[in-house]
């Protein structure tokens, strides 16, 4: 027990090391979301619709464009959210206009940002980013978004145009649930053989140790886009993902490459089981309240995908963080499958 100690520090403290080492490798080294700030304000419907009866709201859907089209607010412009967006000049010097301040120190509208309602956080992602070309004061997010606005009989707009060509969407199986289907089936041949049986733990170590590699690799080239993505999920104290955004892709390249070595074996699998519970627990209870966000597995996975899009693909990885336990599980007990002499 002691050993396995003695390796889970040694693993953190390398991750440790490399992840401070990342932070002042990095072009900016200062985290966005590390930065306080009070940000855009929660708006409630009645507020809302107050102002877009005084004609005081500039109204902005942040879905994406599919959605838009099958129905917004009347009156309400599409800038769908992306994490990596760059908005259009024209279309910044035309929302300045509409919020333009006034001699008398007060602006004429306010940019009031929608989207898919409870648990869709792209009406306050939009926000926070409109933030670094507006002044926050003037900027709100409509967090109970366009369903509540639709069921209560407000004014929208529908459109029949037929725009599935420009539908941003992802494959339903990628070369990670190819990887997955065929050693799950391999496994289970080799399970029902007595020569080759215990070979099983070692092709379970070696795809449980590439895994780990392949979905750390970007978080460690990307750990700021890593922070916003755990950000999403609501449950990490103020700057708390900064820190883990640059450590946790050490720990699992390190227990990655461990894995694939056969070196620090145990403890590689017993992390390895912990992280994994801990994604299927993070991703189960953001799903359970009706969030719809890429879960930042592989950064470049991210999306604009429709709300119902991202909720499928959150079970998608459910299952798959199910099958890489499975492996994990095998390592871990892997004297169970031992040659008999």
């Amino acid at each position: 027990m002691n050993s396995l100690i003695k390796q889970f520090l040694y693993i953190l403290a390398l991750s440790i090391l490399c992840g401070f080492i990342r932070y002042f490798t990095l072009e900016d080294p200062v985290l966005d979301s590390n930065e306080f700030s009070p940000g855009p304000s929660l708006a409630n419907i009645e507020y809302v619709k107050d102002l877009y009866d005084k004609g005081l709201g500039c109204f902005i859907d942040a879905r994406d464009v599919n959605e838009f089209h099958e129905g917004h607010i009347l009156n309400s412009i599409n800038i769908p959210f992306d994490i990596d967006s760059t908005y259009d000049n024209d279309l910044l010097d035309s929302l300045a206009n509409e919020i333009a301040i006034s001699d008398d120190g007060k602006t004429n509208k306010v940019l009031i940002i929608y989207c898919s309602g409870e648990g869709c956080s792209l009406s306050e992602d939009l926000a926070y980013d409109l933030s670094n070309y507006f002044f926050e004061e003037v900027i709100f997010y409509f967090e109970e978004g366009f369903p509540v606005w639709k069921n209560l009989g407000y004014p929208i707009k529908a459109s029949d145009l037929d725009i599935s060509t420009n539908k941003s969407s992802k494959p339903l199986l990628n070369f990670i649930d190819y990887i997955i289907i065929a050693s799950i089936l391999l496994i289970f041949i080799l399970y029902f053989s007595d020569t080759y049986k215990h070979f099983i733990p070692v092709i379970s170590r070696l795809i449980l140790g590439f895994i780990f590699i392949y979905f750390s690799w970007d978080k460690i080239l990307d750990p700021k886009l890593f922070a916003n993505v755990i950000k999403n999920y609501d449950i990490m104290p103020f700057g708390f993902e900064d820190s883990v955004a640059l450590i946790l892709p050490f720990i699992e390249f390190f227990i990655g490459v461990f894995l694939i070595l056969g070196i620090f074996v145990d403890i590689s699998a017993t992390i390895s089981l912990g992280l994994l519970f801990m994604f299927v627990l993070m991703i189960g209870q953001a799903y359970l309240r009706g969030k719809s966000i890429d879960c930042g597995c592989l950064l470049s996975d991210l999306s604009d995908t429709s709300s119902s899009e991202k909720r499928m693909y959150m079970i998608k990885r459910i299952i798959q963080d199910i099958c890489f336990i499975l492996y994990a599980l095998i390592v871990k007990y892997r004297v169970i499958f031992k040659r008999d002499k």
